[in-house]
């Protein structure tokens, strides 16, 4: 297949009542050793693992000498996985491409899906410029030219992408920056951009018949130079003020710094799943201690989000180890513990997203310890691998955390 064209711009414990678990039909293809081989795939993660209508393929990253054919590659090696499942690129809901600093801005067309685009500062792998990490969908009908799938265009921005799509269980937004579309104007402060941001959010939302209280994860990309904390913090605010039921319906969330996004002046940009159960039928292990609006993990309709887990230790005031192999061993029991809380263990892992700071370690070895601590705990991980990504970042939610992970799980 051939693309001519890329997305522009591509702990205490509470449970609420109500909630009934659903059993997801969870499908995992693992990697041969020859394609581990060749593409630097770890022996510990799947291929892709499907749930239910859900695909979570690993992420797929460029090797080609120009970072523009890159894309095309990314593109047309993700095409190839996911005929694996009979299902192809025009099957793609969510997508993040995720950008070596300095390289070119990738756009692409196909039957739209919502999509980000975020500038790190490089990959494990030296010869890739570009990553692409994406959720896809089998279709809901058998009708050709409908999916099933509801979209929800933008009104004001990029067409080539839309700004929600939906199933009757889950809602994916499209990555949302402060950009005022309508009037080509960019707030130049963070306090003014996260306001817009969290606006678009409750406003696509309440397009697809959603609140900002049945955000299930969300994850907030920062521009290094802006403190992350208080970026996190000042969302959470401005949520709270259009929906003071979130306080009590937290989200699972990740908070990154990056080298910045598809614009110059995007300061902060973040995407949401969405579920249509009510907010208070599901299952929460909440954070303690802390004043954002975050839940640990939220269970919905089989699926589990978890937020990022920071290699912290919650019972002594998320104090963080010097070491980065200390990190990832208490990151990794974080893990495991918030999901013992919803009944489930590593095992159930379907996606994963391995986020380690530049300069701390070396990522290979890191990858490695990882997979190390992860099978400790539970072996059943060699048979039932989950999906992976491995992202590096300027900086996470923490000036001394080096190393979080952050999972969806199946039970």
């Amino acid at each position: 297949m051939k693309t001519k064209s890329i997305l522009p711009a591509l702990a205490v414990v509470a449970f609420t009542a109500g909630f009934s678990a659903s059993t997801a039909d969870v499908r995992r293809t693992p990697y041969t050793k020859e394609e581990a081989a060749a593409l630097g795939a770890p022996p510990g993660a799947a291929k892709m693992v499907a749930v239910g209508n859900l695909v979570f393929p690993s992420a797929v990253y460029g090797s080609a000498q120009d970072p523009l054919k890159q894309v095309e590659e990314v593109v047309e090696r993700t095409h190839a996985l996911l005929a694996e499942h009979g299902l192809g690129i025009g099957n793609m809901l969510q997508h993040t491409i995720f950008l070596k600093n300095g390289a070119a801005s990738p756009s692409l067309k196909e039957r739209r899906s919502v999509g980000t685009i975020i500038r790190v500062p490089r990959f494990h792998d030296p010869k890739a410029a570009v990553m692409l990490e994406i959720v896809a969908g089998a279709p809901l009908k058998k009708d050709r030219a409908e999916d099933g799938y509801n979209r929800v265009p933008f009104t004001f921005g990029p067409q080539e992408i839309v700004e929600t799509i939906g199933d009757d269980k889950l809602v994916f937004t499209a990555g949302l920056e402060a950009m005022d579309f309508e009037h080509g104007t960019l707030a130049p402060k963070i306090e003014e951009q996260v306001a817009a941001i969290a606006g678009k959010l409750d406003a696509a939302l309440k397009k697809a018949g959603l609140s900002l209280s049945h955000v299930v994860q969300h994850n907030l990309y920062i521009t290094r130079g802006t403190d992350p904390l208080q970026a996190m913090r000042r969302f959470h605010e401005e949520v709270r003020k259009r929906a003071p039921q979130v306080r009590q319906n937290p989200s699972a969330g990740t908070v990154m710094v990056v080298d910045g996004m598809a614009a110059p002046g995007f300061l902060m940009e973040m995407d949401a799943v969405a579920a249509r159960s009510r907010p208070e039928g599901l299952r929460r292990v909440l954070f303690t201690g802390t004043s954002a609006d975050l839940s640990q993990a939220v269970a919905s309709d089989g699926l589990i989000y978890l937020s990022a887990m920071p290699g912290a230790d919650f019972s002594a005031d998320m104090s963080v180890p010097e070491s980065v192999d200390e990190q990832i061993e208490a990151a990794v029991q974080n893990v495991r513990a918030a999901l013992e809380q919803v009944g489930l263990t590593l095992a159930d892992m379907v996606k994963h997203r391995i986020v380690l700071k530049e300069g701390s370690a070396d990522p290979a070895r890191v990858r490695a310890k990882f997979y190390e601590v992860a099978t400790r705990y539970a072996p059943a991980l060699r048979s039932n691998p989950s999906a992976e990504t491995f992202l590096i970042v300027e900086g996470l939610a923490g000036e001394r955390r080096s190393f979080e992970v952050a999972v969806i799980a199946a039970r």
